[in-house]
């Protein structure tokens, strides 16, 4: 699925008071996960990786709904054979065969992880303190990566006329969850990029649905088949709607100054 190593975790640091959703998918290795909020009497997935945009669409669910799959706090709860069933409505059409276990996890805060792979007890502990921050870039990470022979490329991209255009065709029964869901792809996609596609240190969510991501690679790497990449992975997300995405290169960085420049939220 990515287009250069993928990472599979961070540092053991300590958990700190308020860890970023991004973070928290990285320190214990989650590749398929999701992050249920309230909304008055209902919930939906508010952060998510490896989740399709559909399935996002899906997840509107009532409180109490969840409170016959997982009533008690602070307890990993699994789910296997039939028992699977009624979370099934969760999951898009693509997903549904994946899903061979499942387990959910419900917070003191009533924020609900539900996830394709094991939850360990450290994971559960963490998710106490989870929010729906984002990785911050340190820009000195990517030093390693950089070789004599390297070239950083950078890029741009615009996700609103695809993000809308999905949600205008396949979401017309709540207005109420319509800008709710533009945040969850949008984060789906961008926790995409610091899982699969690149390195923690190397993308940031901007202003106005933007991505913004820089590519170390050889002299000789394509831009072109960087940008034709991107498309057909991103297509896992919002399908042939992927293809409305604005993929603009931003030529190359010289420092690491220029890298952080680039690399700012605004």
């Amino acid at each position: 699925m990515g287009l250069l190593s993928r990472v599979s975790n961070l540092d053991k640091n300590q958990t700190n008071p308020g860890l970023a959703f991004s973070d928290f998918i990285l320190k214990y290795s989650l590749k398929a996960c999701a992050l249920l909020e309230r909304n008055n009497t209902e919930y939906f997935i508010r952060q998510s990786i490896g989740f399709d945009a559909l399935s996002i669409l899906s997840s509107i669910s009532t409180c109490d709904f969840w409170n016959g799959i997982c009533p008690a706090v602070n307890h990993i709860y699994k789910f296997s054979g039939n028992e699977i069933s009624p979370l099934l409505q969760l999951f898009s059409i693509n997903l549904k065969d994946e899903v061979k276990e499942l387990y959910v996890y419900k917070n003191n805060s009533s924020k609900i992880l539900i996830s394709l792979t094991e939850i360990s007890k450290e994971a559960s502990e963490a998710f106490e303190n989870i929010n729906n921050e984002i990785h911050e870039v340190n820009v000195l990470a990517l030093n390693p990566q950089i070789k004599e022979n390297s070239c950083v490329l950078k890029f741009m991209l615009e996700l609103s006329e695809s993000i809308e255009g999905f949600l205008a065709s396949e979401f017309k029964s709540n207005d109420n969850y319509t800008e709710l869901f533009k945040d969850s792809i949008l984060d789906e996609i961008y926790n995409r990029f610091i899982s699969f596609y690149n390195t923690p240190d190397s993308s940031i969510k901007a202003k106005n649905n933007i991505i913004k991501t820089v590519f170390i690679t050889g002299k000789a790497y394509s831009v072109e088949l960087i940008t034709n990449h991107l498309i057909i992975n991103l297509k896992e997300v919002l399908g042939n709607y992927a293809e409305l995405i604005s993929v603009n290169y931003c030529g190359s960085a010289d420092s690491r100054e220029q890298i952080q420049n680039f690399l700012r939220a605004e």
